[in-house]
C-alpha cells in the first residue's frame, strides 16, 4: 500500500494559435493548439525561448545565452465551440489571474 502522495510533473508542448499581441485588448486569453486532457485546467502555461536574449531593468543589462522560461497565464480547458476534432484550448493572460482570484471578473 502506498502511504504516500506521489506527484509528477509533466510537461506539454503546444502551439500558441492565436495573436499574443490583441490579447489583452480582445478576449483576455490566448489560444493554444496542445493534445490537452481533463484535470489540466489551472495549470501555468510557460513561454520557452530558445534565442540569445538582453534582459533590462532598473539597475542593470544583460545578455544572457540560451532559454528563457517565463510564465503566460494559466490553462482553462478547451475551448468549447471548437470542433470536435481540433485540440484547441484557452489560456487566460497572467495579467488577469489576479483578477480571477480575487474577483471571479472573468469566465471563458
Amino acid at each position: 500500500m502506498n502511504t504516500h502522495d506521489e506527484r509528477v510533473v509533466v510537461w506539454k508542448r503546444g502551439s500558441i494559435a492565436s495573436e499574443p499581441d490583441l490579447v489583452k485588448m480582445t478576449t483576455g486569453f490566448y489560444l493554444v493548439d496542445t493534445a490537452s486532457r481533463p484535470g489540466m485546467s489551472g495549470s501555468p502555461v510557460v513561454l520557452r525561448s530558445w534565442n540569445s536574449h538582453v534582459m533590462e531593468t532598473s539597475n542593470f543589462t544583460a545578455m544572457t545565452d540560451g532559454p528563457i522560461d517565463r510564465v503566460i497565464g494559466i490553462y482553462s480547458g478547451r475551448k468549447e465551440d471548437a470542433p470536435s476534432e481540433a485540440q484547441i484550448g484557452m489560456v487566460w493572460h497572467a495579467d488577469y489571474i489576479n483578477d480571477i482570484i480575487d474577483g471571479g471578473k472573468r469566465d471563458g
